[in-house]
């Protein structure tokens, strides 16, 4: 009988580490979400720079080529990021859902894994976005406006980059300081066949109040290899 209440004891406590390993994933799902919405507008902005761009015909050739050539990277980094969230989402849901046993920590440990990569390419996305429009201020204004977008701008990347920082360590902390249940979702689960014998034994005979009249067939079979 404690064999069982042990057993029943460790079910529990690794259903409810399930639920807090949910909670985690649901955190990196949603933060992807975000980064991806993010990264398709800009890559919206992006587009419209690449197509409808307005280049006078006598603006120098470095100037132009450095212009699309930024473009060309902002567009690319914020459909890959677009693309990377969608995935992971997709294939991290369906891991954590459907997969076999020990599924949820793959999942919330690849999701965790692929973060930094989808981060710096948005970021990417962002910093060539706002270079471009440096170099398309220069093609396209005169240079007093050139340089007052030029200035705008530069400060503004500097203030992104600066609050960036800040923030991370605002809130940044020791990886290995987390809380990890892979402990308790790594515990072994073995049961003993005299275990399970004697859980059904138990169960029938609380149970069987239950039973149909005149039926021999116990309301939980137990079947012990020999």
């Amino acid at each position: 009988m404690l064999a069982a209440d042990k057993l029943l004891l460790q079910s529990r406590i690794r259903q409810n580490a399930i639920q807090l390993k949910d909670k985690e994933f649901q955190l990196h799902n949603e933060n992807f979400a975000t980064v991806g919405t993010q990264a398709a507008v800009l890559a919206g902005f992006t587009m419209t720079a690449f197509a409808e761009m307005y280049i006078p015909p006598e603006a120098p050739r470095i100037l132009k080529f450095i212009y699309f050539t930024l473009v060309t990277f902002s567009l690319s980094a914020n459909l890959y990021c677009v693309g990377q969230t969608t995935t992971l989402s997709v294939f991290g849901t369906s891991l954590s859902l459907r997969g076999p046993d020990g599924s949820m920590i793959r999942a919330v440990d690849g999701m965790y894994a692929e973060r930094r990569q989808v981060f710096s390419a948005f970021a990417v996305g962002i910093f060539t976005l706002m270079s471009a429009i440096i170099f398309g201020g220069w093609i396209a204004l005169e240079t007093e406006a050139a340089l007052s977008v030029t200035f705008i701008l530069l400060l503004a990347m500097w203030k992104l980059w600066i609050n960036s920082r800040r923030l991370y360590s605002k809130f940044g902390f020791d990886e290995s300081e987390s809380i990890n249940f892979d402990d308790i979702l790594n515990m072994d689960m073995n049961v003993p066949r005299q275990v399970l014998h004697r859980a059904g034994e138990v169960a029938n005979r609380y149970m069987g109040a239950f039973r149909d009249e005149g039926s021999e067939e116990p309301l939980i079979g137990v079947q012990v290899d020999r």
